[in-house]
């Protein structure tokens, strides 16, 4: 994947509520970031940590689109690799490359498949306990909640 694969991602919209939720940063103005735009998400990222500090996804519930998981992961081409947490984090160890956007929610319209193929940078991704990661009963659980709950609060 080239740098200029990812340039016409247009990333989270501020305004997709109707009324404008900005992205979110870090309050100390001498953190540094850069704003990764992906498909109906952005990543915050913070180059000293080589993580993220924060991510911002749009979510349009009534046209999520069931999208094969491919568990690609991969660096983000406009980074150089050094300033990402990649494969040697989640190596020979019980971590796991936790999603912070979870793949299923920026999965709808016209790119899902391409919102889910960009869930698996590592950019969007933070070390998380196998045991929980994988948990089903706890995790997915408070996950699928959180997803589940606005569409019916709205619907009702």
């Amino acid at each position: 994947m080239s740098r200029e694969s990812l340039a016409n991602r247009k990333g989270y919209n501020d305004r997709f509520l109707g009324t404008v939720v900005p992205l979110p940063v870090p309050a100390d103005p001498g953190v540094e970031t850069v704003i990764l735009p992906y498909t109906n998400f952005s990543v915050v990222f913070r180059l000293d940590r080589r993580l993220a500090a924060a991510t911002a996804v749009t979510i349009d519930g009534a046209n999520l689109i069931d999208v094969p998981r491919n568990d690609d992961w991969r660096f983000d081409p406009g980074l150089p690799e050094a300033q990402q947490a990649g494969h040697p984090v989640y190596k020979d160890n019980p971590l796991d490359k936790g999603h912070l956007v979870r793949r299923l929610d920026p999965v709808w319209g016209t790119e899902a498949s391409t919102a889910d193929s960009d869930t698996f940078h590592y950019t969007n991704a933070a070390p998380q306990m196998d045991i929980f990661n994988q948990g089903r009963q706890l995790w997915q659980e408070l996950e699928n909640c959180c997803s589940i709950t606005p569409k019916t609060s709205i619907a009702s």
